[in-house]
């Protein structure tokens, strides 16, 4: 698995992801407000050189920027859960590829029941009215809802959404989506997306994976809608060896590779499978 840090150097940086091989890089790597790292949103390259982005926050195309990429380089978006540092940058993508006549409507895969909620309680009051007529979701994207314990396709890459638990919102569950990555001949990536830390519900993922991007608490308080450091620090070292940790709060203290962890993911990271 080659690693690419150096962000800073954009251009080189489009240069290295051309190629033959998937690459995850992460926009952002931070918590919601986390503006020195950004917020965990995730580019997936394919082998032909397209892009699919996991979430959209509301710093997702400054960070975009930083790797000299933009709205236009994006072929497919998939959502996680509705909170504003996963959705909030969704308006722009609309708009922007919307009304520019070379860029085709996006893909949008997300789970079904998830899909009518991003239209209805976040993006309508901002999208649902252009000039002249009023519109729905499907006039900006390609819409492929996910059917519960459903897979989806895209440029030969497979993608099977994992329900975990997030926020308890009184007596309901407000869900969130991870993913289980899995390139044909390929390694097994399990992206947890925010998850309250809940390994009885899914080690069968975290066994079964080779790669584990890992949504991970740094804060001194623990919010109880993440996974905290000193939880995830309780795994077997089994696990964690395998265990990239992102959506921390700025400069985390911890000492990552002393507790066993894999890595702790950047903003501006890339990993070539």
């Amino acid at each position: 698995m080659l690693i690419w840090e150096k962000r800073s150097e954009s251009v080189r940086m489009r240069e290295f992801l051309k190629g033959e091989k998937m690459k995850i890089i992460f926009v952002g790597a931070g918590s919601a407000f986390n503006k020195k790292d950004g917020q965990s949103n995730v580019l997936v390259k394919s082998k032909s050189n397209k892009y699919l982005l996991i979430d959209c926050g509301s710093y997702c195309w400054d960070f975009m920027s930083k790797i000299n990429l933009c709205v236009n380089d994006i072929d497919a978006l998939y959502v996680s859960h509705l909170h504003g540092d996963h959705i909030g940058g969704i308006e722009e993508l609309a708009f922007c590829t919307y009304f520019n006549p070379s860029c085709e409507r996006p893909k949008l895969f997300c789970n079904n029941s998830l899909m009518h909620d991003l239209w209805d309680q976040s993006l309508r009051g901002g999208l649902e009215s252009i000039q002249g007529k009023v519109v729905t979701i499907t006039e900006y994207f390609d819409c492929h809802p996910v059917e519960k314990n459903d897979s989806f396709d895209w440029e030969g890459i497979r993608f099977t959404p994992v329900q975990t638990v997030h926020v308890m919102a009184g007596y309901y569950i407000k869900y969130s989506y991870g993913l289980c990555i899995q390139e044909k001949g390929g390694k097994s990536i399990f992206f947890t997306s925010d998850t309250q830390f809940c390994p009885n519900q899914i080690m069968y993922f975290y066994d079964k994976a080779d790669v584990i991007f890992q949504d991970c608490e740094t804060a001194p308080y623990n919010s109880g809608v993440h996974a905290s450091y000193n939880e995830l620090k309780t795994l077997e070292d089994s696990i964690k060896e395998k265990m990239i940790l992102y959506h921390y709060q700025p400069n985390p203290p911890q000492d990552y590779i002393a507790d066993g962890f894999a890595g702790m993911a950047k903003a501006g990271k890339v990993y070539e499978f």
